[in-house]
């Protein structure tokens, strides 16, 4: 079951800006698009061995995920020299961010990890146990795993954000290449505004560490943001 904190307060409306948090159960993931992804089309020709490591790592995935988010949601102040202007002078410098925002007036920011669980088991497959076949699959079974808890929250995100009259944009995120129409090129969000990101949440207690790096941990986390835009009721 999929759990989102809500205010004690009816009234208060989707947008208010507190740092929320969310939650599920591992999602369903399975080995068959486990093995497409690593190029095994036909499950029915693979090798029994590789079969039963693929049905291995999605087990051992399912019981050490514990999918947990936290998210807040922001006033967007001003679109400006070719990025997004927040409160407290935060500011994303992203050029195709105010063509992909357009008409946004709020922004929802994320960080969501899977826990330090299926981190810890792959470093011990790799340095301890020496099994690297188990360790690469176990690593992309956290990433279906990450991708599936990230729909999950994004479709309860968005029949929330309904009931209060707002749409929910595409999700952006660090590190990610978009399409700039006005340029007809794909240019790539700069990872390092992960900073600008976690500023967000201000001091709030997050699941997610920030390195230096830019890079979170656990490993098996991920952050973004969502455009918040008014749901025309006419």
């Amino acid at each position: 079951m999929n759990h989102l904190s809500r205010s004690n307060n009816p009234a208060v409306s989707f947008i208010t800006p507190q740092v929320r948090q969310w939650s599920c159960q591992p999602p369903p993931i399975d080995a068959p698009r486990l093995l497409r992804i690593h190029r095994y089309k036909n499950p029915d020709n693979v090798r029994p061995v590789i079969r039963q490591a693929a049905e291995n790592a999605v087990q051992v995935a399912t019981k050490l995920s514990a999918p947990v988010a936290s998210y807040v949601v922001v006033k967007i102040e001003a679109f400006e020299r070719g990025g997004v202007l927040f409160p407290g002078g935060i500011r994303f410098s992203f050029p195709a961010m105010e063509e992909r925002l357009a008409g946004c007036e709020h922004l929802l920011a994320f960080v969501m990890t899977i826990g330090p669980g299926l981190d810890t088991h792959t470093i011990e497959l790799l340095e301890d146990r020496f099994e690297p076949l188990d360790a690469l699959f176990l690593e992309a079974a956290g990433r279906l795993m990450i991708e599936a808890a990230t729909k999950d929250m994004a479709a309860e995100l968005k029949r929330e954000a309904a009931k209060s009259g707002w749409r929910l944009s595409m999700r952006m995120g660090p590190g990610y290449e978009y399409l700039f129409k006005k340029s007809g090129q794909r240019i790539r969000w700069d990872l390092t505004e992960q900073t600008e990101l976690f500023q967000l949440f201000g001091e709030a207690s997050l699941p997610v560490t920030l390195m230096p790096s830019s890079a979170m941990l656990p490993k098996m986390s991920r952050s973004g943001i969502f455009g918040l835009s008014r749901i025309d009721l006419k």
